[in-house]
């Protein structure tokens, strides 16, 4: 009989399982989603343009495949902000990410 452990909803694996297997590439695409949408909570004058949305997506989610796979928040987090560095170098006022859960890829954000 299956075990009735309830699952990651990133990789289907079991909960507890950290962000390291399965699809990557979906798992790397959620946070990067996730900041995405985080960012666009934001006032107005601190959003991204909407023409930049997918590019935000692609681009944070090619840093968090350089480090994928990873068990730790922090490497993501530093994934993540490398990317909204080099937006924050275009001349675009953006928060930088606090702490990513490896595990549901849920993001928080730090705004000053």
């Amino acid at each position: 009989m299956p075990s009735a452990r309830p699952l990651n909803l990133l990789a289907g694996q079991p909960r507890g399982t950290m962000l390291i297997r399965g699809d990557t590439m979906r798992s790397a695409g959620i946070v990067a989603e996730n900041v995405v949408q985080a960012l666009e909570r934001l006032d107005a004058d601190e959003r991204l343009p909407d023409a930049s949305r997918d590019a935000a997506v692609a681009g944070l989610t090619r840093e968090l495949l350089a480090v994928l796979p990873t068990p730790s928040g922090d490497i993501l987090v530093a994934a993540c902000n490398r990317y909204l560095a080099a937006l924050a170098e275009c001349g675009l006022s953006v928060p930088r990410v606090e702490a990513v859960n490896p595990v549901q890829g849920a993001v928080t954000m730090r705004t000053a």
